[in-house]
């Protein structure tokens, strides 16, 4: 009798067993600010680089305190850091950063009120804006130590955790799936972190 030998056979025969591969594992977190309207919340700029800001100036970027943006998709794609630590404190609303000389330039000319022609100079508001940035970072610095709070990340534990898990609905599996921290900062200072798996590009509906 003529014997077959399938491929699965062989893998059997050899010793060897199938595995099947792995996706790369992106790496994204936001945060859920609970102490809203009372307070808004700043970050230490300790951050990994991330990609979701490739379109935000480097000024914004490479200040020494967030006080622009509250999320992160870790670049590049499929980059896991072995931990992420984030350092927040509850800081001035934007009226009461009003109310202390740390208006934007919008308002401080009321630029809203006035017709294009009568605004001051570019380089005016852009003085003024560096200097309204300067005063901000200084201000945050003298914050106590004891305002600071501490979260630290460690995203290998979660790739462990949903190796074997795909996400919901279809995507692009070269480019592999995103673990997306969504953390809620609590106004009497805890915070909860809860993971969800996603594709880093997932397909639309329209495009099967």
């Amino acid at each position: 009798m003529k014997t077959i030998l399938t491929m699965s056979s062989l893998f059997i025969l050899s010793g060897c067993q199938t595995i099947a591969p792995t996706m790369k594992n992106s790496i994204s977190f936001e945060m859920d600010n609970q102490y809203w309207p009372n307070y808004i919340i700043i970050y230490k700029n300790n951050w990994p680089e991330c990609r979701n800001l490739s379109r935000t100036p480097d000024s914004i970027i490479k200040q020494k305190y967030i006080t622009a943006y509250s999320s992160c998709k870790v670049s590049p794609d499929g980059y896991v850091p072995e931990q992420i630590i984030i350092e927040y404190a509850p800081w001035l609303t934007y009226q009461e950063q009003v109310k202390v000389g740390l208006a934007n330039s919008r308002t401080f000319f009321h630029l809203d009120e006035l017709s294009r022609d009568k605004w001051p100079s570019n380089e005016v508001l852009n003085t003024y804006a560096n200097n309204i940035e300067r005063k901000k970072m200084a201000t945050i610095d003298n914050l106590p130590s004891t305002a600071w709070k501490r979260i630290v990340l460690t995203p290998p534990k979660e790739v462990k955790k949903y190796k074997y898990q795909v996400p919901e609905g279809k995507g692009n599996r070269s480019r592999g799936k995103e673990i997306h921290y969504l953390i809620s900062l609590n106004p009497d200072g805890s915070y909860s972190i809860e993971t969800k798996l996603y594709w880093v590009s997932k397909y639309q509906e329209f495009w099967n």
